[in-house]
């Protein structure tokens, strides 16, 4: 029934251009309760509401569709009007009569969650004429007491910088990551249909897996330190253009939001929060005078009084800054690799490279 009613939503939703729920429920509520009144009213609305998603979904990726979505498989989304829990191994769900009573297939490490955390609005589906059903376990992180905070400017070349005075670089990954890129641009202009099959299943995917690897790597090494606030700036719309001819090729390539998510859920889990700030200034900023003078080189930020800074470390100086918390910072923001005296200590963990900076 609701695979019934999404699909006549889609029909609705398809020539739209504007996503409103109130505009979309007064074309199909009437019409499917009237034609169909064994639906129950809350299997419409999730029918919607689903819909609305998919379109606005499709827009934020900024695909093209000819024709209206067309639901085949049959899946369903419970809200808490739709089902009830009787006991912890079994649950009650609506249906076109009355709500019927089923109980779980439990397996040992599905008992062990069920009984330590509860579950919220599950996903019922159909698979090869079965039933299954998919919990979301609500697990409600205890509020941690916030006393050190770690600064992390996150970058292209560099992928992470951190206000302890850590540049996380690995020269390899950039490397394979430019080999990849250039056999993409060859085989798009080639634009045979091997190219483009290769260039769809195989290197998309490979793409992908280094980009998940790499980034799982970041995250590791960013939450090295006894700092218990990480701070992240908040690049929301950095891949936005501001106009048509502006590029933003190299930022485009970076998962920023995987590191972040990445990031925030290993931190949950070592104890540690997560907190995003505000960008504004942070490159611009002298992190010994917290004044907006001096000027930013590539990777040098020349200050006002003379000294030549780590443009990166600064920035993440700043950014830890804005947390108003005691900050984990380098004792040395002078930029370079120091005197010969004191030689950089380099650490090579996997494929990421950390350059501890140096303290004169």
């Amino acid at each position: 029934m609701e695979q019934m009613v999404y699909n006549i939503a889609s029909k609705e939703q398809f020539p739209e251009k504007t996503k409103s729920l109130v505009i979309l429920h007064s074309k199909v509520y009437k019409n499917v309760r009237k034609s169909n009144p064994e639906i129950p009213s809350q299997v419409v609305i999730k029918a919607e509401q689903e819909v609305l998603s998919a379109y606005c979904s499709i827009k934020s990726n900024r695909h093209k569709i000819t024709k209206p979505i067309v639901k085949k498989n049959l899946s369903m989304r419970l809200d808490k009007r739709l089902y009830s829990i009787p006991d912890k191994f079994s649950i009650r769900i609506t249906t076109t009569g009355k709500r019927q009573t089923y109980k779980f297939v439990v397996y040992p490490r599905l008992k062990e969650l069920m009984k330590k955390y509860p579950y919220q609005d599950p996903l019922i589906y159909e698979h090869n004429g079965k039933v299954y059903i998919c919990l979301s376990f609500e697990n409600k992180q205890p509020q941690l007491k916030q006393r050190l905070a770690l600064g992390v400017d996150l970058g292209i070349r560099r992928s992470a910088a951190t206000s302890d005075g850590r540049l996380i670089i690995d020269k390899s990954f950039n490397e394979r990551k430019r080999k990849l890129r250039h056999q993409k641009d060859q085989l798009k202009s080639k634009g045979t249909k091997s190219a483009r099959h290769k260039l769809r299943f195989s290197l998309k995917r490979k793409e992908r897996n280094q980009n998940k690897n790499q980034t799982h790597l970041i995250a590791n090494e960013v939450l090295k330190t006894e700092a218990d606030t990480i701070c992240l700036e908040n690049l929301k719309s950095i891949k936005r253009k501001k106009n048509p001819y502006q590029n933003k090729h190299s930022i485009s390539q970076v998962p920023l939001y995987e590191l972040r998510r990445v990031i925030t859920y290993k931190a949950q889990n070592q104890g540690k929060s997560v907190l995003l700030v505000c960008p504004y200034n942070t490159s611009k900023t002298d992190a010994i005078t917290s004044k907006v003078e001096g000027e930013r080189r590539g990777c040098r930020f020349y200050s006002k009084n003379g000294l030549i800074y780590d443009a990166d470390i600064n920035a993440s100086i700043n950014i830890a800054k804005v947390s108003k918390l005691p900050i984990s910072q380098t004792t040395n923001l002078t930029y370079g690799q120091a005197s010969v005296n004191t030689p950089n200590v380099c650490k090579s963990l996997t494929s990421v490279r950390v350059l501890q900076a140096p303290t004169l």
